[in-house]
């Protein structure tokens, strides 16, 4: 519900305004150059979520481990070949999966399946290790007319937002 029961694209909030987000407006991406790549997270063919990503059955359709998915020619300029262990990392982290080349995916991407389970990765680390996530000042006009931000929805869970390297492990 709105303010006015209509949809609302003009939020008349001191913050709002203040921060330049009175009226949805597209921003640009802020992407480190150190980090080229977007980490992407995709929906998981052979599963819904972390359910049934242990099941033998459907792990001998996908490799039976975790993997990210690699445009052919950005592994080959980075030496990896096809089932390589693989580092993806960035300033808050790292985690380790094997290589799939893939020749869909996007030259400024790096695509992984979710749902894989932290027990399935070296260290136990899958790629939440490299996934910040930032408070979105907005959030703190929570309470005015339609706007509530509670503790299980963070408005600020954007796709594609995460900047990482690749590397041959």
């Amino acid at each position: 519900e709105t303010l006015s029961g209509r949809l609302t694209y003009y939020i008349d909030h001191p913050v709002w305004i203040e921060l330049g987000a009175a009226v949805p407006t597209a921003k640009d991406v802020i992407r480190p150059k150190r980090f080229p790549f977007v980490l992407m997270t995709p929906h998981a063919r052979w599963s819904i979520h972390s359910t049934y990503k242990t099941s033998t059955l459907l792990l001998r359709l996908q490799r039976g481990k975790p993997y990210v998915m690699i445009n052919p020619e950005v592994a080959k300029k980075k030496g990896i070949k096809d089932g390589d262990e693989v580092r993806i990392f960035n300033d808050l982290g790292d985690f380790y999966a094997m290589a799939k080349l893939h020749p869909s995916s996007p030259k400024d991407a790096i695509v992984m399946e979710h749902g894989w389970e932290p027990l399935m990765f070296k260290f136990n680390r899958n790629h939440n290790a490299v996934v910040g996530d930032l408070l979105n000042l907005l959030e703190l006009s929570d309470g005015w007319g339609h706007l509530k931000f509670g503790g299980n929805w963070d408005g600020n869970q954007h796709a594609y937002t995460t900047s990482v390297d690749i590397e041959k492990a």
